[in-house]
């Protein structure tokens, strides 16, 4: 058949021929293909996506503890010590703190006390006070669980290892030995410690004003400032105040010190928030001094020292210092007269500006606010909280964590009836 037509007899003499409509239907075949293809994919695109498992609402504290029976430590259960601890803040909806319930535990290694995170609070950092070589320890913090996992460890190169600090760009952290020494270490990109990078040992002075604390060097913190670039040193045994350079952020050169009065026993400091300012903690004669900070040098001026429990009957000793967000408080811990010190800080941060204005005592029975030692209650360590809403408060000697309210504008304290057991409690890291 030569001629088209309707029946499809030029199809049929056409494909006869050599099968050239094959061509055609492969390519309908083809757009079919790519049809259901497109089909499928819009398909998929309907279905919801899968969320991301996105961070844990639940607020956890850890609280760090004494598990052996030290001299200074007083605590009638410290054997039943957690080692480290997680507690959970749980809400009851009315706008209250709420409660504190113990979580999860974990016993790596014998008196794990200060620590510190990163600013994810997602790695751990802690060391363990013991007598002979202390270690320090990595761990990571799962927030969905609420519990720690060892990531590694390293000895600290003395002992008595009492503090650790961590660099804001979190790759060096610093080791307080209060044996008499502080260490350097190299973080990797997991947080794990990676290296020792340098061991200072403190200069021996011979005995100082207070024969039974001061009989050598007891250096009690290592900070970093905000730049990263100066590491400060309280040394209780000393009577000085030491500041190293950080040289590429492996190494310390000793730089200077600022002495304070024989016989004060300088332990901790805090940085103000804004003002080149450093406050500096004397544990033994219960003050505190402002201190001009200068970042280029690393250089203290201090100022009076001011007194946080003025005319106190008896034997009280500082333990810990913190600062309000908005830099207007200073808070102090005093074991023996077992208080909370409130300090009111003016605009320009100077020490003359400082006016004792409030006491609150961090006994859980509403005990006398008499000075007694040993301490009954022994706040070693607390914490603000909440957006420095609330303060919660370990008592060292009387086994258990207070949570006490803030007020903004005037700085006090005020019991809000919370507490919870905790044996022989060191330090208090909130992790929101």
């Amino acid at each position: 058949c030569t001629k088209l037509c309707r029946k499809g007899c030029h199809s049929a003499h056409l494909m006869a021929k050599g099968d050239v409509m094959k061509r055609p239907a492969a390519k309908v075949k083809a757009k079919a293909k790519a049809k259901a293809k497109a089909k499928a994919a819009k398909a998929v695109l309907k279905r919801p996506a899968s969320k991301p498992p996105g961070k844990s609402k639940t607020e956890y504290i850890l609280v760090s503890a004494y598990t052996l029976q030290l001299g200074h430590v007083m605590s009638p259960s410290v054997e039943d010590a957690k080692g480290i601890s997680v507690y959970r803040r749980e809400h009851r909806g009315d706008g209250s703190f709420g409660n504190l319930v113990f979580h999860w535990s974990c016993s790596d290694f014998p008196c794990p006390t200060y620590m510190c995170s990163n600013s994810e609070r997602t790695r751990i950092y802690a060391v363990s006070e013991v007598p002979e070589e202390g270690t320090v320890s990595a761990y990571s913090f799962d927030a969905r669980t609420g519990q720690l996992k060892l990531l590694n460890s390293m000895l600290t190169g003395g002992s008595i290892a009492c503090h650790v600090s961590l660099t804001r760009n979190e790759r060096t952290l610093a080791v307080a030995n209060y044996g008499g020494s502080v260490a350097l270490f190299q973080l990797s990109a997991e947080g794990k410690l990676s290296q020792r990078s340098d061991l200072q040992l403190a200069e021996s002075l011979g005995v100082g004003v207070n024969k039974e604390r001061q009989e050598g060097p007891h250096p009690h913190m290592a900070h970093f400032d905000a730049a990263n670039k100066h590491l400060l040193v309280p040394d209780l045994g000393l009577d000085r105040v030491m500041t190293y350079q950080v040289q590429g952020e492996r190494n310390l050169r000793l730089r200077g010190h600022m002495a304070v009065a024989p016989g004060s026993g300088p332990r901790h400091l805090v940085f103000h928030p804004t003002l080149s300012v450093v406050y500096v903690l004397n544990e033994l004669l219960s003050t505190v001094i402002a201190c001009h900070y200068d970042a280029s040098s690393g250089e203290l001026l201090p100022t009076d020292p001011v007194e946080t429990v003025p005319g106190a009957e008896g034997q009280t000793e500082a333990a810990a210092i913190r600062i309000s967000g908005d830099g207007k408080f200073l808070y102090v811990s005093n074991r023996g007269h077992d208080s909370i010190t409130v300090l009111r800080v003016l605009e320009d941060g100077l020490v003359e500006h400082l006016e004792p204005v409030a006491l609150c005592s961090t006994s859980v029975d509403d005990g006398r606010m008499v000075a007694q030692w040993p301490p009954r209650e022994c706040p070693r360590d607390f914490a603000l909280c909440c957006k420095d809403q609330y303060l919660i408060v370990g008592n060292q000697n009387s086994d258990s964590l207070v949570v006490l309210e803030r007020n903004p504008e005037l700085g006090t304290l005020s019991k809000i009836g919370v507490s919870v057991s905790c044996s022989a409690p060191a330090c208090i890291l909130p992790l929101f």
